[in-house]
């Protein structure tokens, strides 16, 4: 027994100094690389960012469905038999911890916003955010919320004289134009969000058919004569002069022009009234809250045809809540992001984001340089945002500048963000700021090229930042769905190359309803999309769009 242990030592011996013998440099770099590939992942790995079977069932569906429809889908946070999300559960303060608040409105979202963040108890818990005015590159100008809360009184006291009823505002993003609807608001007015760039033939046609009776503008952004004899009904224009041109006379009415407006402008209404109270009125002249009316524009027509659609306070504030609690909670909206709207915020998905981040405190900053096709860059100029809204054109046209200029520089880098996000993990950013969300959105009917998931997948890497894919209807205030923040997959539908816009929100359900095309059969939902609750107007409508539930209980184009 001892000389056969002995052998078999002598054999292993051997066996080893013959390996021994021809070792050299690049055997020693093979045995580094394999002993690395085995002993990082005990130190380097990670889970994934959401656990897989969250990602399989994105929505849940109802157990019933009528003839000639699918099952009725909803968010995961208000499964079928629940309420759907109607407000934002505000309380009074000292109000125990078990009561159940009120919807709100968008005084609330203001009120928040001023006080800061606060704890369940409703104790200030930080400083509030800060609302920025990006001028170029290097001038940003920032304004404190009493200062805003005075502007707010200011303008709303002047308007409620001159205007009992609607006031229109027709600005690009801007303090101006946070401050005039919130005016609006608080001072029991309707205000009319016009999209920028407009024809005057338009223009005049909108304040016509909305009964508009104050008109809040850029200066010099439009004809006043023109205007003016178009339509006579306007009681009062308030011109928004920039710094460089305030030492001209914006105050007179050009001899000749028609109509009995008069024209005030906003920084004189801001000085006369600099003694104005921050504090904000409670209650309401007349009692009632005042609807949002948003002007749609038709991009599928040649003509310059629109929609005048009326927004509920009951519908925005659900939006805004659902915006809010569709997010993970580590990735919530929070003090310490920055938002900067590339979309304009005449928009209802955009403008609802900007209002979560107000309730959220988060900071904004606000550049006129904004709308469905500005450059993504204009985002960052002066600033370094967090958190971007952008359309689509804008999301894809950046897509194609940045493959053109990554295809020269692809490398390892690349390779390992792209084996990471594969594995679920988002890869951390190198040169891209803070930015770390992306909020982009696909309007129903509009015309425009959806992204594929090979765009969204690149577009990570690109920019480091997670995305936020929405489905919007001009009827629905916020996003009918859209795609969870921590779903990287790139796959396609089943059905479309289109990227899938995620489960619906919160603050409604949807079902697809039968077409002579399309019909839902088994487990397979198709048809024409009918979206109801409380986000929606008139509590239920009927999207110009077919649409499809994935096998992951997403909403999808067919």
């Amino acid at each position: 027994m001892a000389s056969q242990s002995t052998s078999i030592l002598q054999q292993v011996d051997s066996q080893l100094e013959q390996i021994l013998a021809g070792w050299n440099i690049y055997t020693t770099v093979i045995c580094i690389i394999f002993g690395l590939y085995l002993i990082y992942p005990l130190f380097y790995y990670a889970d994934p960012d959401i656990h897989p079977l969250l990602l399989a069932r994105q929505s849940s569906a109802s157990p019933v469905r009528q003839p000639g429809e699918s099952a009725t889908f909803r968010s995961l946070e208000t499964p079928y038999g629940y309420p759907l999300k109607t407000g934002l559960n505000v309380k009074d303060p000292g109000a125990p911890k078990w009561t159940s608040g009120k919807d709100g409105d968008l005084r609330d979202v203001w009120k928040r916003a001023v006080s800061g963040p606060v704890d369940n108890d409703g104790k200030p818990t930080g400083e509030p955010g800060k609302v920025l005015t990006v001028l170029g590159k290097e001038e940003v100008v920032e304004h404190s919320f009493a200062k805003l809360s005075g502007e707010i009184n200011a303008i709303g006291q002047h308007v409620k004289i001159h205007g009992q009823g609607r006031v229109a505002i027709y600005l690009p993003n801007s303090v101006e134009l946070i401050v005039s609807l919130f005016a609006a608001t608080f001072y029991g007015l309707n205000p009319i969000l016009i999209p920028p760039d407009q024809t005057l033939d338009t223009l005049a046609g909108i304040l016509t058919e909305t009964r508009a009776e104050v008109l809040i503008a850029g200066a010099g952004a439009l004809p006043l004569n023109e205007l003016l004899q178009k339509y006579k009904s306007l009681k009062q224009i308030i011109w928004v002069v920039e710094r460089t041109s305030r030492h001209m006379d914006w105050n007179e009415v050009p001899e000749g022009v028609g109509g009995k407006a008069d024209i005030a402008v906003w920084h004189d209404i801001i000085d006369e009234k600099a003694s104005t109270p921050s504090e904000l009125p409670t209650e309401i002249p007349g009692g009632a809250v005042p609807d949002v009316l948003c002007v749609v524009e038709d991009r599928m027509s040649a003509l310059d045809s629109y929609e005048i659609v009326t927004f509920t306070q009951k519908n925005i504030v659900a939006a805004v809540a659902a915006q809010i609690s569709v997010l993970p909670r580590n990735h919530r909206l929070a003090p310490t992001d920055l938002l900067t709207p590339l979309a304009p915020l005449t928009d209802i998905y955009p403008l609802t984001v900007t209002l979560a981040a107000l309730y959220s405190n988060a900071s904004l900053a606000l550049t006129p340089v904004s709308g469905s096709n500005v450059p993504y860059t204009a985002a960052f100029q002066g600033v370094s945002p967090t958190i971007v809204i952008a359309g689509t054109p804008t999301i894809s046209n950046h897509y194609k500048s940045e493959q053109r200029f990554q295809s020269q520089q692809l490398g390892l880098s690349h390779w390992w963000k792209s084996r990471s996000l594969d594995a679920g993990v988002m890869p951390k950013a190198s040169g891209t700021g803070n930015l770390r969300l992306i909020y982009t959105y696909d309007k129903s009917n509009s015309g425009s090229v959806p992204l594929s998931p090979s765009e969204l997948y690149a577009l990570r890497l690109f920019t480091g930042a997670r995305f936020v894919y929405a489905f919007t209807d001009p009827r629905v205030a916020g996003a009918v769905a859209q795609t969870n923040i921590l779903d990287y997959a790139k796959r396609e539908t089943g059905e479309s190359t289109h990227s899938h816009f995620g489960p619906p929100l919160s603050s409604v359900e949807i079902k697809m309803k039968d077409t002579d095309e399309s019909k839902s059969e088994g487990n397979r939902s198709v048809g024409q999309l009918v979206i109801s609750g409380p986000a929606v107007v008139g509590g239920e409508v009927v999207a110009d769009q077919v649409t499809c539930i994935t096998d992951e209980n997403t909403l999808a184009y067919v």
